[in-house]
């Protein structure tokens, strides 16, 4: 991780800067004197982790915190002073810890525990990698590739939205006839029927020589496709939310992993017809992961993590009510009016816009509370 330290002292700062590099796990991005200087250099240097001294001239650690977490929410910062009774005062600002001068090895290694955790948290949200690529896509495009990785080049777009209705619906029969009337409504019956027969035909070709691990069978009047639940990241998907009701620290990563991979449309830009009810279905269980996510970080106090997940989710679904006050009582409790005056504007003037609406009494007591409006 990367440290800034921010002491007036010299021989203090001196000290911090080889106590900080000694350590495996930090180092050492900016050494200031004074706050100015380091809020002029925090753009360049973007450290992980602030150590600030309290007591300091002009503008002390408390405010030099305020400015710098407005600059960057993520930030972690640990107070350095002499003085303990400024400890509560440090903690407004979310401090992750406060060590008492002379700063010691030992007070290093049990605040780099505390960083860590923070940091590894935050790491697999912003920057998780993604499980390896499923053979078919489904969430914010729709694609599915041969066995050597190439895209498959359907025959026709028929041959393709047949694919993607059986996909959506794996393991269930779907009559021949309703085929033809998902598919070609506006065909007469005979001759949407023979295209179902058809479009049927090319998919089986066209799997079999992509060589993709899917079987479209002949089931009761009606077609069927049975595949592994691995093969499309929808499935993977479902069956993560099937076996889960709670997020805990086993199941935290892959929770974490499909949140970042949902992207808020099934099948991309293929406007199916048929698939609202699919979207529907995947909006329900994106909102529950999401909420499962921030009552685990709310549980592990984990109050940075709580603040990016929230507001990761509502670029995609604006309009959550429940989860709009969880981000608002957040900021309300962490006493950060500014972040607080701003999510309530933008929020209110989505809803008058959209839907020519106001926030609703308890939003609007929330704001009153804080004296936004």
């Amino acid at each position: 991780m990367r440290v800034m330290i921010v002491e007036d002292e010299k021989p203090i700062l001196d000290l911090m800067e080889r106590l900080v590099g000694q350590h495996p796990l930090l180092t050492v991005a900016g050494t200031f004197t004074s706050a100015s200087a380091a809020l002029e250099a925090y753009d360049e240097i973007k450290p992980d982790a602030a150590f600030l001294d309290v007591e300091m001239p002009r503008m002390g650690g408390i405010e030099l915190a305020d400015k710098l977490k407005a600059m960057d929410d993520h930030l972690q910062i640990v107070f350095t002073t002499a003085y303990p009774q400024y400890a509560l005062e440090a903690f407004r600002v979310n401090a992750v810890d406060y060590l008492l001068k002379p700063v010691t090895p030992d007070a290093i290694e049990r605040v780099v525990s505390r960083l860590s955790k923070n940091h590894a948290l935050r790491s697999v949200l912003t920057n998780v990698a993604p499980p390896e690529d499923p053979t078919v896509r489904c969430f914010g495009t729709f694609e599915t590739r041969r066995a050597d990785g190439a895209l498959i080049g359907w025959p026709t777009r028929k041959t393709e939205e047949l694919f993607a209705y059986l996909l959506a619906y794996p393991n269930r029969v779907t009559g021949k006839w309703q085929l033809a009337d998902l598919l070609w409504p506006d065909l007469e019956e005979e001759r949407a029927l023979h295209n179902v027969h058809n479009t049927v035909y090319r998919l089986k070709k066209a799997l079999k020589e992509a060589n993709v691990d899917a079987d479209v069978a002949n089931v009761n009047d009606g077609y069927r496709i049975q595949m592994p639940v691995a093969l499309s990241d929808l499935g993977v998907f479902r069956e993560f939310m099937a076996r889960t009701k709670a997020i805990d620290q086993r199941s935290a990563v892959e929770g974490e992993k499909h949140f970042r991979i949902y992207a808020g449309t099934v099948f991309g830009s293929k406007d199916y017809v048929w698939s609202t009810g699919i979207a529907a279905e995947l909006t329900e269980l994106y909102g529950s992961l999401a909420r499962m996510l921030v009552a685990y970080y709310r549980g592990t106090g984990n109050g940075a993590s709580m603040k990016e997940m929230l507001r990761a989710y509502l670029s995609n679904e604006p309009f959550d009510e429940d989860m709009n006050a969880a981000l608002l009582g957040l900021y309300s409790e962490n006493g950060e009016s500014g972040l607080f005056r701003s999510h309530y504007d933008k929020y209110a003037k989505l809803l008058e816009r959209e839907l020519g609406i106001a926030p609703s009494e308890r939003l609007r007591e929330m704001a009153a509370g804080l004296s936004i409006i």
